[in-house]
């Protein structure tokens, strides 16, 4: 084979693979949000919504604080309790090592550990919850937290953030992982759009699930 072909397919290659980790994982060119460690956990806020806030909780895994902001919004307007899905081992911080770090948790189906969330899903009928879109799919710490938790006769409301691939058909596998809830319609934002304020697209998404007027 020619060599100029040869680097011009590994160039090509090399591309292919910058844009599809753009898509799958995220922008590393692009400042996130980043963790605010003055949002923390709440519990019996009240909310705007139809929904009893003393039967709503919010769950989220958030590591670069896009999904974060989401859910605080969210929460803010439905009430109820607040709560951070947070792993025992602690996750890098660079995007290039924690690309690697999840990509390797997803190839072998590590399902991490998780701190103690506190809660007991017998007191909530509505359960909206958050995370990010990594390789494709949930974070793995989420395959945890459905393995971990019954979710039967419960009422999921999935959110997410992304960079392109919108909820990556995880509100599907959310169904498959627990068939006995019911999973509505989530919401799906791109995590760069979190620098800017996004409560008109949750209060939309809220008033279309019916819980908003």
């Amino acid at each position: 084979m020619n060599k100029k072909i040869k680097i011009g397919i590994i160039v090509v290659a090399v591309v292919a693979i910058g844009i599809i980790g753009f898509f799958i994982f995220g922008n590393p060119d692009r400042t996130p949000v980043g963790i605010d460690e003055g949002i923390t956990n709440e519990q019996g806020k009240d909310g705007t919504t139809s929904l009893d806030n003393d039967k709503v909780l919010v769950l989220y895994f958030s590591q670069s604080g896009n999904t974060q902001k989401l859910a605080k919004l969210i929460s803010d307007r439905v009430g109820g309790d607040f709560t951070r899905i947070e792993t025992v081992q602690t996750y890098p911080d660079t995007y290039e090592e924690l690309a690697d770090f999840a990509k390797e948790e997803r190839d072998n189906d590590v399902h991490p550990e998780l701190k103690d969330l506190d809660i007991n899903l017998d007191d909530y009928d509505t359960i909206f919850i958050g995370y990010p879109i990594w390789w494709y799919q949930m974070p793995m710490p989420m395959y945890t937290l459905f393995d971990t938790y019954d979710f039967s006769g419960k009422t999921i409301v999935p959110f997410n953030t992304h960079e392109g691939s919108g909820d990556g058909g995880t509100y599907e596998d959310i169904q498959e992982l627990e068939p006995n809830a019911i999973v509505l319609e989530g919401l799906p934002i791109r995590g760069g759009d979190m620098e800017n304020d996004q409560s008109s697209q949750v209060d939309n998404w809220l008033k279309e699930l019916g819980f908003m007027e």
